[in-house]
């Protein structure tokens, strides 16, 4: 298997449809063998059904799905747990960046990078919708909190659209213990500081309005000391199996 690509999904019945539409025609044009793993995080609408009717437009979907919600790091995880890939690429059910930039991934991956994420603040980035002012404006302030505490020199963790070699994937999936929707900034922390090779590319992103994150001063407190977590962290298996708050 070339290519393996991961969908969280909860409750996404109003946009998982084009989602795999996209998917699928850019996948069915390609001559490597590729799957997509759809991961349903305790989804309660139809958000199944629709995945389940594409099956025989495509042979290799997966579906699985467990209740209750349990957030997207843990169904991203769980994706990445049974992929077959020798690449292996996570994307938000929200299509917020099209599926065609994988091309541009994959031949910069075969340039020793070990993860190629896709972000929103570079230069060359382009946000045909943007989020509402004071969601944008939280972001860019959690992302500059998070440089200070972190010392990452990433500019966006948070980009629902990143690549992952096989090895890279199956080394720090497991250690990721945050099952939330911001395990991505502990998992690119975990890389950085092993070492590993990160590619960070401007992208096209758009903002569909449906977004399932809360903002305000409790949430805002609550990162933070996520983000004092990760630095404290020395990321070896914890005894009980247990994970981190979300």
């Amino acid at each position: 298997m070339y290519i393996s690509i991961i969908i969280p999904a909860y409750n996404e019945e109003t946009r998982i449809r084009k989602t795999l539409n996209n998917v699928i025609d850019y996948l069915n044009q390609k001559e490597y063998s590729s799957e997509i793993i759809v991961v349903s995080d305790g989804s309660v609408d139809n958000t199944k059904l629709i995945v389940q009717s594409f099956q025989d437009k495509y042979q290799n979907l997966v579906f699985i799905e467990y209740f209750p919600n349990k957030g997207k790091g843990f169904a991203v995880k769980q994706g990445m747990a049974i992929a077959k890939g020798r690449f292996r690429l996570f994307m938000d059910a929200d299509y917020a960046v099209p599926i065609e930039y994988m091309t541009t991934f994959l031949s910069l991956i075969n340039y020793n990078y070990d993860i190629v994420i896709g972000s929103r603040g570079l230069k060359q980035s382009q946000i045909e919708a943007h989020q509402p002012f004071i969601r944008e404006s939280a972001a860019k302030i959690f992302g500059l909190i998070q440089r200070v505490i972190l010392r990452l020199p990433i500019i966006d963790t948070q980009c629902g659209f990143k690549l992952f070699t096989k090895e890279a994937a199956e080394f720090l999936f497991p250690k990721i213990t945050f099952d939330c929707a911001y395990f991505d900034a502990e998992l690119l922390y975990i890389a950085y500081h092993n070492k590993m090779q990160i590619g960070e590319i401007g992208v096209r992103w758009r903002h569909d309005g449906e977004t399932r994150l809360p903002i305000g001063i409790k949430r805002t407190a609550e990162i933070i000391k996520k983000l004092f977590y990760i630095k404290a962290s020395k990321y070896t298996e914890l005894e009980d199996g247990s994970h981190a708050d979300c």
